[in-house]
């Protein structure tokens, strides 16, 4: 493990409180994946990076340190700052727990570093999410080796075919259903539904659904059944009486 690094492209994921004065920062970094660093006198007068080192803001970081908890030694913007609000923050924040929870420390992922960039500043330009989002998931699970592949049956190779339906198996991968009833109680996919999400084709609302539930049956199996507490706080706002209104994120 590199003990130093200078001036590395990265994005702060989470931040707690350390000690009297300091932070806990989780962070992604495009040569080394995710990892964790001491932001030392972050709450007092002479900050860390003052008020750049915040979320989806672009950054250049350095660090020092041995283990794997680092001391965070430099902070400079690289970029624009993306200020996320109402139902694009809560996408935002929904894509740093994913990455949290589910990145192994000091793995590069660089093609997710980039995609994760376009993606923040796309939500910060309100293009709509719902198609970004689904292929980030995708993507992610890919970089995780747990890739989907929408056009062949895992079991037989044999292709995928729009009017059939098919299950989902977090390990093997999409099985097709000899008696669908539309009654079945088994989470499915039509199979027209999954080769549009291949195609990268989101235009019909029932393509957009069957994506959702898709990656988020798949995000589930690796998550371990742990809930996801940005799509907890998104209910919350969500609920009757709230301000926030609509969803697509998670």
């Amino acid at each position: 493990m590199l003990s130093n690094a200078d001036q590395q492209n990265s994005y702060l994921l989470h931040t707690r409180n350390y000690r009297e004065s300091s932070h806990i920062v989780d962070l992604f970094s495009r040569d080394f994946g995710r990892l964790r660093a001491v932001a030392r006198g972050g709450r007092g007068k002479k900050k860390l990076g003052g008020h750049q080192l915040q979320a989806f803001t672009p950054l250049f970081l350095s660090w020092r340190g041995k283990g794997d908890l680092k001391n965070l030694t430099g902070v400079e913007s690289s970029g624009r700052s993306s200020a996320l609000h109402g139902e694009m923050l809560y996408i935002g924040l929904y894509l740093n727990e994913l990455l949290l929870r589910l990145l192994p420390e000091y793995v590069p992922h660089e093609s997710l570093f980039d995609s994760y960039g376009e993606l923040i500043v796309q939500l910060s330009n309100g293009t709509d999410p719902e198609p970004l989002l689904r292929r980030f998931e995708l993507l992610l699970l890919d970089e995780l080796g747990y890739g989907l592949d929408m056009t062949t049956e895992s079991v037989e190779g044999r292709p995928i075919i729009a009017g059939e339906h098919y299950h989902l198996s977090p390990d093997q991968g999409f099985m097709r259903i000899d008696a669908w009833t539309g009654n079945n109680k088994e989470v499915c996919f039509a199979g027209e539904h999954l080769l549009a999400i291949a195609e990268n084709d989101y235009r019909s609302s029932d393509v957009r659904r069957c994506a959702k539930l898709l990656s988020r049956s798949a995000l589930q199996a690796q998550l371990g059944g742990r809930p996801l507490l940005s799509r907890q706080l998104f209910r919350q706002v969500r609920a009757p009486g709230s301000v926030a209104q609509g969803a697509k994120g998670g």
